[in-house]
Parts: C-alpha cells; structure tokens; sequence
C-alpha cells in the first residue's frame, strides 16, 4: 500500500526546518568566529610581544637621574603596554625627593613616556661639610658643597617639620619681599626670623597664618624700622 505523496504543505515544512537549521549553524558559526576574534585581540593586546614595552623614554630630569627614575618605575621591558598601570608607576616615581610633578603616559605600540618635573632649589641649609637643598616648600631634594642664589636656613637639619616650617613662611612671602631675604633663622617651630639683605629683621613666630603675616609684613616693611614683629598679625610692631 502506497503512502500519500507529500502535499505542498508538507514540503513547505520540511524546506522550513532545514532553513531553521541552516540559520541556527550560522549564528554559531558567526558566535565562535566572534569569540576567537576577541580571544586573539586580547591575546595581541594583553600578552603577546607586539604590543609590549620596549623603551621607556624619561624626560625632565637633572638632579634625579634617569637611572634612578627607570629603577623606581620598575617597568620590565616586555610587559605587555596595557597591562603596566600608570598610576602606580607616576606613585612609585613620585616617591623620588627631586620629583615634585610627574606624569605617566602609554605611547603606543611600544613606549612607556615619563615626564618629570623636578623641584626649584630655593633653600640651603648647612649641614657637615655643605648644605641640603631644599624647595621653597622646605623639602629636602638635594646637597651641594656651596650652593649660590639660595637663601640659607639655620636650623637643626635633622628637624624636618622645622625645615619644612620654614618652608611655609618663604613660600607665603610676596615675590618682593622674598627678594629680601637672605637668611632664615628657625630656632624653633614657635621662633622664626627671618633676616633681611640690609640687615633689618623680621621676627615671625611660628607658621601659622602666614598668608596673614606675609600681607602684614609687605605693609610694615614701607615704614621705617630695623625690627619688625608679625608674630601677632592682628598687632604687629617695629622699631
């Protein structure tokens, strides 16, 4: 007994299911092409050689040497570019006393750029057989057996928040005032003067309100005197 032929209806059904199954081997194919793809591209990015480090530039460097910086970076040559983390490279860098800016960039497809700006010298202060050298900020970056254009500090070189102190009350100064300035006396957190080039003095107690003491001062300076007192800004004196 002969079965029924298939009816249009039926073929129809059957060319749908195979078109069903045709799309359906497409969309994986498309799928595992896609993923092999992404899986090389992160391969070439994140692991392969040829996006890896092979120079690392440094620029802005004089006391810092480049030596110095590349060993503080710690950046193998090799390591894939995006896998070095800039940030914690700029931080590891930072870390070097003549570093007061630095910035950390990927140049692709090969270079890691360091750019460093370093610190101004603008303080001396006698220590041994020469002086530190520190920032108008009183950090110390620096020595030099005798250190020219600077203005000398005298205060204990071990004391750093003093030195740094200082720091403070020559960076609140008017560019004016400034230029007075020859040495700056700390005998203490709560005891400094500073001694200007014609031979006047200011006494200015303690870093506190120094913004204060520093406007203060640029009036007082205008009168006559020979000491001058800002320790009190609210009362300051001269004689």
């Amino acid at each position: 007994m002969r079965s029924a032929p298939p009816t249009d209806a039926t073929t129809r059904l059957l060319l749908r299911r195979r078109d069903v199954r045709r799309r359906r081997w497409l969309r994986w194919l498309v799928a595992g092409l896609a993923v092999l793809a992404v899986a090389a591209l992160v391969y070439l990015v994140g692991f392969s050689p040829v996006l890896a480090v092979t120079k690392v530039s440094i620029s802005g460097t004089d006391v810092a040497s480049d030596k110095e910086v590349a060993a503080a970076a710690a950046v193998a040559v090799g390591t894939p570019l995006v896998r070095v983390d800039v940030e914690a490279v700029a931080d590891r860098v930072a870390g070097l006393p003549p570093v007061a800016e630095v910035s950390v960039t990927r140049q692709w497809p090969d270079e890691l750029r360091i750019e460093i700006t370093e610190r101004v010298a603008r303080l001396a202060i006698p220590s041994g057989t020469g002086y530190l050298v520190a920032d108008a900020a009183g950090v110390v970056f620096d020595t030099a057996k005798s250190p020219k254009g600077l203005v000398r500090v005298e205060a204990d070189p071990d004391d750093q928040q003093t030195l740094v102190d200082a720091g403070v009350v020559f960076s609140a100064l008017s560019q004016k005032t400034a230029a007075k300035v020859s040495v700056i006396v700390a005998d203490g957190r709560d005891s400094i003067t500073l001694r200007l080039r014609g031979g006047d003095r200011v006494f200015w107690g303690s870093a506190e309100q120094s913004e204060l003491k520093s406007q203060v001062i640029d009036v007082l300076l205008e009168q006559e005197g020979t000491v001058y007192d800002v320790s009190a800004p609210a009362y300051p004196t001269r004689r």
